[in-house]
């Protein structure tokens, strides 16, 4: 028993260690990039390989306010011709060139005072030929307010960040689940113990990971699987909410299949929040 607790104590400790983690950066989507055989379809014509590489070789994304800083992560070897920021005021630039390396955080330079950034174009290959997403990072800090107020505050971007509340500042521990191998692995977490929750968190504590599903039991028998970061990778140290259905709260077990996406084994912490 002493040993339990002192555990608890320790991923506690870890947790509050790891939070400015989540200050600093937020996940705010990622990029799905196409793989060699999009550039060298050999049994198509010149023109027709180049409308091909057009369509999947040449991504958008659009951003919701301005950023202070601005990191790319891919899950498998990128090349990238540009990358190309389009600014409020029209102004367009390539700010970033090169490689991006499996599970690496690239830092973007931003020129100057350029940090309203508005659409992000990405003219990237993966080196493997099954393609690679890359993940968009940014440093909202102080300009949160500003996404608050933009036009799609409502409808996309207050879904992917957990702004608006104290929550996160009051997650309380429940325990962890480890997943091994390079593929999915499932397990059950049934340590409520009748405790009711208006929210639930998950926290990759030593690498990051992916969930391709979580489901939860409630204690009147019914099931239902949880939505939790549209399915992308999360990172190290940040806290992931899941999305509880309005009248359910009482939640019996906690049903994951994860792995780790940048090592062999990951440890994910579950928290609560009343």
């Amino acid at each position: 028993m002493k040993t339990s607790r002192l555990m608890a104590l320790a991923a506690i400790l870890c947790a509050s260690a790891a939070s400015p983690a989540l200050a600093d950066w937020d996940h705010v989507g990622s990029v799905d990039v196409g793989g060699r055989h999009d550039r060298d379809s050999g049994d198509m014509g010149r023109h027709h390989d180049r409308d091909m590489r057009s369509e999947r070789y040449s991504q958008t994304f659009e951003l919701g306010g301005p950023v202070s800083r601005l990191q790319l992560r891919a899950d498998s070897n990128v090349n990238c011709d540009s990358v190309t920021a389009t600014f409020a005021n029209g102004d367009a630039r390539d700010i970033f060139s090169g490689r991006l390396r499996e599970g690496r955080a690239k830092d973007v330079y931003l020129p100057g005072r350029l940090q309203h950034i508005t659409r992000l174009n990405f003219d990237c290959q993966a080196r493997d030929r099954d393609g690679a997403k890359i993940e968009i990072l940014a440093d909202v800090g102080r300009y949160r307010e500003d996404w608050r107020h933009g036009p799609n505050w409502q409808q996309t971007w207050a879904h992917v960040f957990n702004w608006g509340s104290n929550e996160i500042n009051h997650w309380k521990y429940l325990g962890e689940e480890s997943f091994e191998g390079r593929n999915d692995s499932e397990t059950a977490f049934a340590g409520w113990q009748g405790r009711g929750s208006e929210a639930v968190a998950l926290m990759p504590t030593n690498a990051d990971a992916r969930c391709s599903q979580v489901k939860a039991t409630f204690d009147n028998g019914n099931s239902q699987v949880l939505a939790i970061h549209n399915g992308d990778y999360m990172s190290k140290g940040m806290y992931y909410k899941l999305d509880l259905p309005g009248d359910r709260r009482n939640i019996a077990s906690l049903s994951m299949r994860c792995r780790a996406t940048d090592a062999r084994r990951v440890t994910i912490q579950i928290f609560t929040s009343k």
